[in-house]
């Protein structure tokens, strides 16, 4: 393929790679970049006003229900489940759970996992881990942070497990275990099933917005835009794009391109042309030109509506 280039690499998919790391229990090998495409949570933009966070995702769909979409999309059958308040700490359940499956469990708050070196510096970042085993002290978990064979006492998994300073939590304690194949789609029907729920993403992200709370699309990564030519960005705004979500963003595209390429050209060349402005974003921001982001953050904003509508029209 002329002029197109893959990428092999790490990337922040804490619940695509849990979730790989769960199917491979059966003996299904679904590749991690599959599945973060699959759950459709890089479909979208959306800016927090009260916050003025810009992700490049949809607010109508964040990971803890995605990646049970993906599953869906796959084949599989799987067991989830949630608790209603903080003190129904499933703790013997997911013990006895544990023995028919590992599970994936989150969101978790980075900052309480002390098996993590950096944990002091990662208050209220959302994190997915696989859990396999459990014993009267310690969680022990598989983290695709770069942590294997790792354990967590019980006093510290509650308290990261309530993920009190993860906004879109639902519940408390989530976890997803016991998947089993119950159809084999196959390649053109998995891409199908994905394009209509793209298409989801995007009408739901409409009709179900609160325009006074979220910006979205395009709109939203312009709004952005005009902040950064007028202010610049202080470092710890500045720390959100070039340390998650530009690198996050455009590894995420290149899946997307990856997964397109085989039957749409068009969904699939945008995707390649996100994923080089995200990296050209990423660049400016780390040398602090402002001028050069605001630029290409409009670009990313051309893009994505490029993206939306010829996603619609298919």
């Amino acid at each position: 393929m002329n002029n197109f280039y893959y990428y092999i690499g790490n990337g922040a998919y804490c619940y695509a790679n849990s979730t790989s790391m769960l199917l491979s229990s059966i003996g299904e090998n679904i590749p991690s970049s599959l599945i973060e495409v699959l759950t459709g949570v890089g479909i979208g933009a959306t800016l927090i006003r009260s916050k003025n966070l810009l992700y490049f995702n949809n607010q109508t769909l964040l990971p803890d229900l995605g990646l049970t979409k993906a599953l869906d999309i796959l084949g599989f059958q799987y067991q989830t489940k949630v608790f209603d308040k903080p003190e129904d700490f499933p703790i013997d359940e997911l013990r006895r759970d544990l023995k028919i499956s590992p599970a994936v469990i989150g969101p978790l708050d980075m900052s309480l996992l002390i098996y993590n070196p950096n944990h002091k510096y990662l208050k209220g970042a959302d994190h997915f881990a696989l859990a396999y085993d459990l014993d009267e002290k310690f969680l022990y978990v598989h983290d695709p942070a770069g942590f294997p064979h790792v354990f967590l006492p019980l006093k510290q998994l509650k308290e990261s497990w309530q993920a009190n300073g993860v906004s879109y939590k639902k519940g408390y304690y989530r976890y997803t275990f016991s998947p089993k194949r119950i159809e084999s789609p196959s390649d053109r029907e998995i891409y199908e099933r994905a394009l209509n729920f793209f298409k989801k993403i995007y009408q739901e992200g409409e009709t179900q917005t609160d325009r006074n709370k979220y910006g979205i699309g395009g709109e939203a990564i312009r709004e952005f835009s005009a902040f950064i030519q007028k202010n610049g960005l202080k470092e710890k705004e500045r720390g959100h794009f070039v340390y998650f979500v530009l690198p996050l963003g455009s590894k995420r595209a290149l899946d997307y391109f990856k997964f397109f390429e085989p039957f749409n050209k068009e969904l699939s060349r945008l995707k390649y042309q996100q994923s080089k402005i995200f990296g050209t974003a990423h660049t400016h921001a780390v040398d602090k030109d402002w001028s050069s982001l605001t630029k290409a953050f409009l670009n990313l904003a051309e893009v994505e509506e490029q993206f939306k509508n010829a996603l619609l029209n298919f």
